[in-house]
């Protein structure tokens, strides 16, 4: 059952449904959540007592599911709701996130990651981490790289135990969502690591960066784009083919974004636009999603 959870988080062709709320959300995990919502309504309707509050916690993939019955019980039972997570992976789109932060409120979401625990990190754009434009609390992890052991759960009430919300660390040591920040790095010549968890934060705000701009330029509704029968590589492909077509102050920023995709991946840098083809950039992102969801398979089997 662990190998088969973990294969639902990593699979590069889930893609993008909707809610029992109406929002966009991971598919694997809308139905896993789904598969138990019969349950949870019987609790709900069963209980006798007066509730006041209701605290939704998980780990891991846990974690995931607990987040989309905060967003559940917060809309369509209407209790006043507290959610809990400990290295879960992103669970829907901007609008998901958006929409959850504002039901449930920012200050009663606690979302604790270590900084190399690789689960958090996927999957990549456009799955983003509630509550909206927060880090979290960020712990910090002694080791440079992305590891297993920072995933679990023992490591998390290590780091945790004794310390109040506002002890634990919410900014990460680097500034992932500056934009000034994030061109120095696309233009940057040093080579990448992407073994290294500082890579993968780097590369998601580099993304969602460079899509945004595509997207303002070309007119192109970006979080509408990602709900439709495509996968998610084929769409993003799309609009940074786009961007290629655009004006030089636009598609400069894809070139130094697939020219970091590429060295991470090991593959030939383009050196010019042309060589940008729209398939060869889904080819790109195919083989980043699956390096990235390679290791969060490995963590969760071994859980």
């Amino acid at each position: 059952m662990a190998n088969k959870k973990a294969d639902v988080l990593t699979d590069a062709r889930i893609g993008i449904s909707r809610s029992r709320t109406g929002l966009p959300v991971h598919s694997g995990f809308n139905h896993c959540f789904i598969s138990m919502l019969p349950e949870i309504r019987n609790f709900f309707s069963s209980f006798k007592g007066n509730i006041t509050t209701v605290h939704c916690i998980g780990h891991s993939l846990g974690g995931a599911v607990a987040a989309l019955a905060a967003d559940w019980v917060s809309r369509s039972l209407k209790y006043p709701t507290k959610l809990y997570t400990f290295g879960a992976p992103r669970v829907g789109t901007e609008m998901f996130v958006k929409q959850t932060t504002t039901s449930i409120g920012a200050a009663n979401i606690h979302r604790v990651y270590h900084r190399t625990d690789p689960v958090p990190m996927v999957p990549l754009y456009p799955f983003m981490h509630a509550p909206f434009k927060a880090h979290g609390h960020y712990l910090y992890s002694a080791q440079p790289l992305t590891s297993g052991a920072a995933h679990f759960m023992a490591n998390y009430i290590a780091s945790v135990e004794g310390k109040s919300w506002a002890q634990m660390g919410d900014i990460p040591d680097q500034p992932y969502t500056i934009e000034s920040a994030i061109e120095s790095w696309l233009k940057s010549k040093s080579p990448v690591n992407p073994s290294s968890a500082s890579f993968w934060r780097w590369i998601e705000s580099a993304i969602v960066y460079v899509l945004k701009k595509v997207a303002m330029s070309a007119l192109i509704g970006l979080q509408s784009t990602f709900v439709g029968i495509f996968t998610l590589a084929d769409k993003i492909a799309y609009i940074l083919t786009k961007g290629i077509d655009l004006a030089d102050n636009v598609s400069v920023w894809v070139e130094h974004l697939m020219r970091k995709i590429m060295q991470a991946l090991g593959m030939k840098v383009a050196r010019t636009k042309k060589e940008l083809t729209r398939n060869l950039i889904r080819q790109a992102l195919i083989r980043l999603t699956e390096k990235a969801n390679r290791e969060a398979r490995d963590t969760l089997r071994k859980l």
